[in-house]
């Protein structure tokens, strides 16, 4: 199961300088992918991305022959079909993690446990705990202030989000998630002394039947 990739670009993702290293080079080829699906010229992908429309063709003849297109138009269509099957297996997997976060608040609420991360390193522990613990991603139940009900990894007991995270623009996300599903990018603060990594793709959704009232977030590491 793999989380598929977050598509939103952020002011942050697409000010970039003319110079681009050979690693980022595909990363710069999906963003100008992502804004030609968009309906943006390459004019204005080259305004959009700080680099000029030359630059623009080069990476064009790039991705044309990495998807082996006679022409752009059948790129882009090809790139919406992939971003499909993406969303299809994205869902499925969700899906999967709510139910998992959903069966671990049962066992621990049941037996009287505090909701937690430490719930998952104790030595009675459920299948879904095990494999919550397991995911490479980060797995986030939130209340709607933000606080953490569950993390797969390891966090201080009780903690909020806006204790482990730098981003000023938190509470306002949050309150979007509360209501839809909302992508951001996460920057972990260095003083949190966890093994959090530096920066995290997350996409969050309202929780709904037993995770109502709640918010349930999927982070990549990136």
């Amino acid at each position: 199961m793999s989380l598929a990739v977050n598509f939103n670009l952020t002011d942050n993702q697409i000010g970039m300088s003319e110079t681009t290293t050979t690693g980022e080079a595909p990363k710069r080829e999906e963003q100008v992918l992502v804004l030609a699906a968009g309906g943006l010229t390459d004019k204005e992908i080259a305004i959009r991305l700080g680099i000029s429309p030359d630059t623009v063709g080069t990476y064009w003849r790039r991705i044309l022959a990495k998807y082996q297109a006679a022409s752009r138009t059948e790129v882009v269509a090809k790139y919406a079909e992939d971003r499909g099957k993406a969303a299809v297996e994205n869902l499925k997997y969700v899906n999967e993690c709510l139910k998992l976060v959903a069966d671990h608040l049962i066992a621990n609420v049941s037996s009287g446990a505090p909701v937690d991360i430490s719930a998952v390193i104790k030595p009675q522990v459920s299948v879904a705990d095990s494999i919550l613990a397991l995911s490479t991603d980060w797995i986030l139940l939130l209340d709607k202030s933000g606080k953490v009900v569950f993390s797969n990894k390891p966090v201080p007991a009780s903690c909020h989000l806006s204790s482990l995270v730098e981003n000023s623009d938190l509470d306002e996300v949050l309150e979007l998630a509360s209501k839809t599903e909302t992508d951001t990018e996460l920057d972990v603060s260095p003083s949190t002394g966890t093994n959090l990594e530096a920066c995290y793709s997350f996409r969050f959704w309202p929780g709904i039947q037993s995770l109502e009232g709640h918010i349930v977030g999927i982070g990549r590491a990136y």
